[in-house]
């Protein structure tokens, strides 16, 4: 079998694998001590998109993915402001503001969320952002902020040396459509599941059922439930 990345050093492939090992080890423990449901890590290469490259909960690519179609969004804000993004009560922000990311995280019953930036030394070179979702409703003071952005700080040592900034580039390149396609799967799941009372594997069955249906790749079917439940 040929191998798939003939151009890429085998040194480059472990590194890689390593630094995303690690970076999900984070992840998992700062949602394990701060009790929040699920953390992802947004990365932006240098002149590049946002993407996710690494999450404790798979269905929640959606929320992120949201904000990077929108552009905007409490992860995206958080990449280019060194101050924490706190919502507490998704309800209670208002509806012109961040409408798609909205919209996606009530569909995927998420109440809270918090964003902190990551110091890396090259912002321009790569920018990133840790973001915690709970699916209960959290007061968050200074102290727990401090706690997250410990976190934060972990996730940025990780990211610092030359070849994890050439690790974390890889993966986000590497991840993006990947990301979208599951992101946007999960996005059509979850407004199923709203509006029809039904169970995570139901939606997806009547994903797939639409899919063959019209005989149209899945990633298209949730695409376009995704797009008529949030056009204007």
């Amino acid at each position: 079998m040929a191998d798939p990345e003939p151009n890429v050093e085998p040194s480059v492939l472990v590194g890689t694998a390593r630094l995303n090992r690690l970076l999900n080890v984070i992840l998992e423990s700062a949602v394990d001590v701060l009790g929040f449901d699920a953390a992802t890590l947004t990365t932006r290469p240098g002149g590049g998109e946002p993407t996710t490259v690494a999450a404790t909960d798979q269905q929640l690519l959606a929320v992120d993915h949201a904000q990077y179609e929108e552009g905007a969004g409490p992860c995206v804000q958080a990449m280019d402001d060194v101050n924490p993004v706190v919502i507490e009560d998704m309800d209670e922000v208002a509806e012109e503001r961040w409408q798609s990311f909205l919209e996606t995280a009530r569909y995927m019953g998420v109440k809270s969320s918090l964003s902190i930036h990551l110091n890396l030394e090259d912002s321009e070179a790569l920018a990133a952002s840790l973001n915690l979702y709970a699916r209960s409703q959290r007061t968050m003071g200074a102290e727990q902020i401090r706690a997250a952005s410990v976190f934060a700080a972990q996730l940025a040592a990780a990211m610092k040396t030359v070849e994890s900034y050439e690790a974390t580039a890889r993966m986000a390149s590497g991840l993006a459509e990947a990301m979208r396609t599951r992101a946007v799967i999960e996005q059509a799941k979850g407004m199923l599941m709203a509006e029809r009372g039904i169970t995570e594997d139901e939606a997806f069955d009547l994903l797939r059922a639409l899919s063959q249906r019209s005989n149209t790749k899945l990633r298209e079917v949730a695409r376009r439930i995704v797009q008529e439940r949030t056009a204007p």
